[in-house]
């Protein structure tokens, strides 16, 4: 895998209700140079299974499943994992506007910022 500009990391706790239109605005970002790294925390409630279709689907997806930890373990999990320049988080219940990782970076790179809310 090349080395993506962001990694987009996910941390999905029983948010089946959410997560696809969380994943779809991640997936539809006008910048595209991405991973979407999904840390599985022990759903019970599909979510499990969610995360593996979008990984089967696009390659940019890449899922960790793990034991019930909690929120700050799933993102550290998820850290460990990340290969991109900058990296961002997002929660399995909310989503992105379509060009979010793209102003972020420009942002980041125009500013030299080391973070970008």
């Amino acid at each position: 895998m090349n080395t993506p500009a962001i990694s987009v990391i996910v941390p999905v706790y029983n948010v089946a209700p959410y997560l696809t239109q969380c994943l779809d605005s991640v997936l539809a970002q006008t910048f595209g140079d991405f991973e979407l790294l999904l840390v599985d925390d022990g759903s019970t409630d599909g979510s499990s299974a969610l995360c593996d279709a979008y990984a089967a689907r696009d390659d940019r997806v890449r899922v960790v499943h793990q034991p019930n930890a909690g929120l700050s373990a799933a993102r550290n999990a998820g850290l460990k994992l990340a290969l991109g320049e900058f990296i961002t988080f997002l929660d399995g219940d909310d989503w992105f506007d379509a060009a979010t990782l793209a102003v972020a970076r420009q942002t980041a790179l125009a500013s030299g910022a080391d973070v970008v809310l």
